[in-house]
């Protein structure tokens, strides 16, 4: 990966396409949650745990929906701005290059999950919870955004549009999220329990409950996180395949 090419994808990300707005909206969205949760009295009255893992679902959609518009635009971006063709005749090789601005992508994520680590911290004051949540967003939450973040900018490969990338990458995180919500539907037939048992987010709500109730054994994070590993290695696996496609627009 190169440096100069890393440096100037940090930049472009955070204030060309403005990553820096993402943030300051994040935070205020953040912001509002907390309030939410300290003062209306239906979410005093929850349970600590529960309401913890809507605040962590709540920061990993966030953070997962920055990082996928960042890398869905961020090929489709040169060819509509015609540098393109300079970024290609740069000694830097295809997959340098993919790296780097996959790299842009997951690292101005990491940056939206240590945003969240104050609020997660008050949102947990007292529970004794803030290690386990903060450790789920780090574990959970990464492994989703090294997912999405390939994904989102695979996508920016092969499509000519940004709104594209980012619509098919968006519209691939709901279809993987509508089981997590519908568990209940999908237990009652053996195709329905096969798809949770590969679902990566699935997965990642399932164990937020032993996570933040008891102590998880060894044997449940590994049963639970496993498809979520596949699932980041599979869509690295694709981004690695589509920098090799990396062409100006209209190029076969």
């Amino acid at each position: 990966m190169n440096k100069a090419m890393l440096k100037k994808e940090l930049n472009e990300s955070m204030f060309e396409s403005k990553g820096l707005w993402m943030m300051v909206a994040v935070s205020v969205i953040l912001s509002a949650l907390l309030i939410v949760v300290a003062n209306i009295k239906e979410g005093a009255a929850m349970a600590q745990s529960d309401i913890l893992q809507y605040a962590i679902k709540a920061v990993m959609f966030m953070t997962i929906m920055v990082s996928m518009v960042l890398g869905g635009s961020c090929f489709v971006s040169e060819r509509e701005g015609h540098t393109m063709e300079s970024l290609l005749l740069t000694p830097v090789s295809k997959f340098s290059l993919t790296l780097s601005k996959y790299t842009s992508a997951v690292i101005l994520g990491a940056i939206l999950y240590l945003v969240s680590v104050p609020y997660i911290i008050a949102i947990s004051y007292g529970s004794g919870l803030a290690v386990r949540a903060l450790l789920i967003c780090l574990l959970n939450g990464g492994l989703l955004l090294l997912a999405f973040s390939a994904i989102a900018v695979s996508f920016s490969i092969l499509t000519d549009s940004s709104k594209t990338a980012i619509l098919v990458s968006g519209l691939l995180l709901v279809v993987l999220m509508f089981p997590a919500f519908a568990q209940g539907i999908l237990k009652q037939s053996l195709i329905g329990r096969t798809f949770l048992a590969m679902d990566p987010l699935a997965n990642c709500f399932t164990l937020m409950t032993p996570l933040l109730s008891e102590v998880a054994s060894i044997g449940t994070v590994t049963q639970y996180i496993w498809p979520q590993v596949i699932f980041a290695a599979l869509s690295i696996a694709l981004l690695v395949w589509s920098s090799k496609r990396i062409s100006l627009k209209g190029e076969k």
